[in-house]
């Protein structure tokens, strides 16, 4: 809303709809299996310190839509669609502003050090990079929102197999 009221702005801006769809999507599956492959011991490591969630259909509106969507709207969206330069994708600049979006989305997942679970931050801090060159690369949202949920639903697979 603040796009469309305050800058008078489509919200192809932050990545929502225009062009780049399926460039967006192939790169976004790519992060999205690239990054479990990647962190897999991570995973792993954390298997007999995970417990399963209290309801596993909150944990699955959560992880698979209700995160990728408000996350990648929020940081590679908003944050990369407001302050980025769209006519340099991969300048000094961008991957700059890609570098501080994806700290920015670690330090919201500090819950995962608090838990116990410090190196969780690890793929949340490669996906978040990873989702901004994607984000760079295309100027669409949808391959970000992709990635992010294929991450999260591999992580909850693994939970699931590990727990029963």
């Amino acid at each position: 809303m603040f796009v469309k009221l305050y800058d008078k702005k489509s919200l192809s801006y932050i990545g929502l709809g225009g062009g780049g769809l399926n460039l967006s999507l192939g790169l976004g599956a790519g992060t999205g299996l690239l990054v479990p492959a990647i962190c897999y011991p991570v995973f792993i490591h954390y298997l007999g310190v995970r417990q399963a969630p209290a309801s596993w259909t909150i944990a699955l509106l959560t992880d698979l839509v209700w995160y990728p969507l408000y996350e990648e709207i929020s940081y590679r969206g908003f944050f990369l669609g407001i302050f980025a330069r769209r006519d340099r994708a991969f300048s000094g600049l961008n991957l700059a502003l890609n570098l501080v979006q994806a700290i920015l989305f670690v330090s919201v997942h500090h819950h995962h050090v608090s838990a116990g679970l410090p190196l969780l931050i690890i793929p949340v801090f490669l996906l978040g990079f990873l989702n901004g060159l994607v984000f760079l690369r295309s100027w669409n949202i949808a391959g970000c929102v992709l990635g992010h949920l294929l991450v999260n639903g591999l992580g909850l697979l693994i939970l699931i197999l590990a727990t029963g």
